[in-house]
C-alpha cells in the first residue's frame, strides 16, 4: 500500500455493471416505485406476513450497519445504537450514541465504534474514552479491525482507503493499495478484518480476498470474478469476510445472497447457506431499487463463533447462526 489522498466516487468498481442501463434505470425506478406504493399502503403489516426463512432471529433495530461477536454475545449497530445479543437472540442491552454508529468492533475490554468520519474508544458500557480528530471531508467509515497490539484499522469507502490509527487514538496514516493508490471500493461497505497477524481485506471491486501486514505491505491474494461458487459473481462481491482460527476464510455475498467457505490458499470447499436461506425478496428489491442499484448496500455481515457463523442480514436487521461446512 501506499500513502493516498485520491478521492474516490460513490462506487469503485471497475465495470460499467454497477452502473444501470437507461432502461435497467427507468425499470428499477417503476419496480421501487411500485414497492413504495405498496409499503404504504400495507407497512410493516405485508412484510410481516410474508413467509420466512427459519432461524433468523431480530436485532431490535430499524436499520442495522454492522457487526462484532467477542466474549459470547453479538453486537450489532445500527439505528444510532449498539444493541448487544445472546446467540439465542436474547437482548443483553443497549448502548445509545448521540450519533448513528456505522461499523464496530470489539478487542482488549474496549468497544471500538466508527462513526462517518471519526473512531470512538469506549468501554463496553459506550463510555468514550478517546476520540480521533475529522479524518477527512467525505470519509465514509464502514468498517473497523484492530490488531494484537491494539493498532485500530479503519475502512474509509469516501477515500477508498485505510486509516491506521493508534492504541491510544492517535492517527498514524492512511494506507491505500491497487491502481491509482486506492482500492476498488463502493462507498458504503468495504470489509476488513484482523486475523493471522495480518490484515484481511475484502476488495469488491476486484473480486478477491488480500492479506497485508501491519504496515500495508501486499502479503498474498486470492479470487475472480465467475459465476461459479469457486468465485464471486456481480459487480462487488465479497461483501464480507472472517477468518477462522485454522486459517480458512467465509465470505458473504450480495446479490444472490450466498455465505461461503475458502481453504488457506482460497479455493473453495463449501457452500454454508445458499439464497433460499435468505429473505428473497428483501434481497432481490434492494438489487433492483433505482436509490441502491449503483451497490450502495452490501447486505450482509459475518462473523464467527465459535464453529459457528454468524450471518447479519441488513435487509431484514435480523441475524442467524449457520455450521460451519
Amino acid at each position: 500500500m501506499s500513502n493516498s489522498k485520491t478521492n474516490s466516487p460513490d462506487c469503485g468498481c471497475q465495470s460499467g455493471d454497477c452502473q444501470p442501463s437507461r432502461r435497467q434505470f427507468f425499470s428499477r425506478g417503476a419496480q421501487s416505485i411500485a414497492a413504495i406504493g405498496v409499503a404504504v399502503q400495507s407497512g410493516a403489516t405485508a412484510r410481516a406476513a410474508r413467509p420466512k426463512p427459519d432461524g433468523w432471529l431480530p436485532t431490535g433495530l430499524g436499520q442495522t450497519r454492522d457487526m462484532a461477536v467477542a466474549d459470547g454475545v453479538v453486537y450489532v449497530a445500527g439505528d444510532s445504537a449498539v444493541a448487544v445479543l445472546k446467540p439465542s437472540g436474547e437482548p443483553v442491552r443497549r448502548i445509545p450514541f448521540a450519533e448513528a454508529p456505522r461499523c464496530i468492533a470489539v478487542a482488549k475490554r474496549r468497544l471500538i465504534v466508527g462513526l462517518r468520519d471519526r473512531v470512538l474508544r469506549c468501554d463496553l458500557d459506550g463510555k468514550t474514552v478517546s476520540e480521533t480528530k475529522r479524518l477527512a471531508k467525505g470519509a465514509a467509515l464502514t468498517s473497523l479491525a484492530v490488531a494484537a497490539d491494539g493498532t485500530i484499522f479503519a475502512a474509509d469507502g469516501g477515500s477508498s482507503s485505510i486509516w491506521r490509527i493508534s492504541p491510544d487514538g492517535g492517527v498514524l496514516d492512511r494506507l491505500a493499495g491497487g491502481k491509482g493508490g486506492r482500492f476498488a471500493v463502493p462507498k458504503s461497505f468495504f470489509p476488513i478484518t484482523w486475523a493471522g497477524g495480518g490484515l484481511v481485506v475484502a476488495h469488491p471491486g476486484r473480486h478477491r480476498v488480500e492479506r497485508y501486514d501491519a504496515d500495508g505491505e501486499l502479503l498474498a491474494r486470492w479470487g475472480k470474478r465467475s459465476r461459479g461458487l469457486d468465485g464471486f459473481s456481480g459487480c462487488c462481491n465479497p461483501v464480507s469476510v472472517a477468518v477462522t482460527g485454522s486459517g480458512e476464510f467465509v465470505t458473504a455475498e450480495r446479490g444472490q445472497p450466498r455465505i461461503k467457505l475458502f481453504d488457506k490458499a482460497g479455493n473453495f470447499r463449501a457452500e454454508i447457506a445458499g439464497p433460499e436461506a435468505f429473505d428473497a425478496t428483501e434481497h432481490e428489491q434492494v438489487d433492483t431499487d433505482a436509490e441502491l442499484a449503483t451497490c450502495q448496500n452490501g447486505g450482509i455481515e459475518v462473523a464467527l463463533l465459535g464453529e459457528q457463523v454468524v450471518a447479519l442480514d441488513h435487509t431484514t436487521a435480523s441475524f442467524r447462526l449457520f455450521d460451519l461446512a
